[in-house]
């Protein structure tokens, strides 16, 4: 628990109000409570614009960068608890995918505290168009592209991404502001790494490259062209999306995010050279 009550009262900002304070508010009782209650009064009188780099930790004298990456990872394990009982059951084997996801994705300190909040929301219920709302508001646009991307990846950790899952990241992904285009881009760049880094279960050997190149349809979709784009559509389309996606759009989350944010990048780079050298550019 020392971890955990670090990590709320050291670091986080803007998740301590709102509806995002009022579902983990459960997790430390009435301790929590005063300071939900503090904060949401302090920010009364200045909201948070949407889409805004809002740190609101700085005015307790906390690390933007920490307070940042505390209220990102808060944000995503109240969304992942909300996708892990989309299908009506949360699994032993679901938690322990989630625990992995964690340990390859966050310092040990802040994967445990993420591990022990994601558990006690999963024993509340809660309605996300709120949650959602709330992140929209205080999470610039590329976080929550990033937020989008760690959400494909913790839905499918267990092998599988279920239909009532996806229609649920859908739903999210509109209350959070993101367009069509750049869900289903975000979904093709996931889906492409995935496969890149899928192993064989019963020889734990990585599959061949033939087997796992990214397929033509799958690259336009990430660059969010069509198959009769000139080449000059092309280049441009890549260009824009290589911007979007650079990891350093989410330098403020910390390296370990930031990594994982490299896998849109990599896939990005690969949909070009994919259409490339299908059309026989230079």
């Amino acid at each position: 628990m020392k971890i955990l009550t670090s990590l709320l009262f050291g670091a986080l900002g803007w998740t301590l109000a709102g509806p995002i304070g009022a579902v983990i508010g459960g997790i430390l009782g009435y301790k929590l409570g005063p300071a939900i209650d503090r904060i949401g009064s302090d920010d009364s009188d200045s909201q948070a614009q949407p889409g805004a780099d809002n740190n609101s930790g700085q005015a307790y004298g906390r690390d933007a960068k920490s307070t940042a990456k505390a209220d990102f990872a808060v944000s995503l394990m109240v969304l992942v608890a909300a996708v892990m009982k989309a299908d009506g059951k949360v699994t032993k084997t679901e938690l322990n995918e989630v625990k992995h996801f964690l340990s390859n994705h966050f310092e040990e300190d802040e994967a445990k505290a993420a591990l022990q909040i994601l558990k006690s929301v999963l024993q509340r219920d809660y309605d996300i168009r709120p949650v959602c709302n709330q992140i929209r508001d205080n999470l610039n646009y590329s976080s929550r592209l990033e937020l989008l991307h760690l959400l494909f990846k913790v839905s499918a950790a267990d092998g599988v991404m279920t239909k009532s899952e996806m229609d649920l990241i859908r739903e999210m992904a509109y209350h959070l502001g993101i367009n069509s285009l750049d869900f289903r881009s975000i979904y093709a760049a996931y889906s492409s790494y995935s496969r890149n880094q899928r192993s064989d279960g019963s020889e734990g050997q990585k599959r061949t490259a033939s087997s796992s190149k990214m397929s033509l349809q799958t690259a336009y979709t990430i660059l969010q062209i069509d198959e009769n784009a000139s080449e000059q559509d092309v280049k441009k389309a890549y260009r824009k999306m290589a911007m979007k996606y650079h990891p350093d759009k989410v330098n403020n989350l910390g390296e370990e995010v930031k990594k994982s944010a490299s896998e849109k990048f990599k896939a990005v780079n690969e949909a070009y050279n994919v259409i490339k050298d299908h059309k026989g550019y230079k």
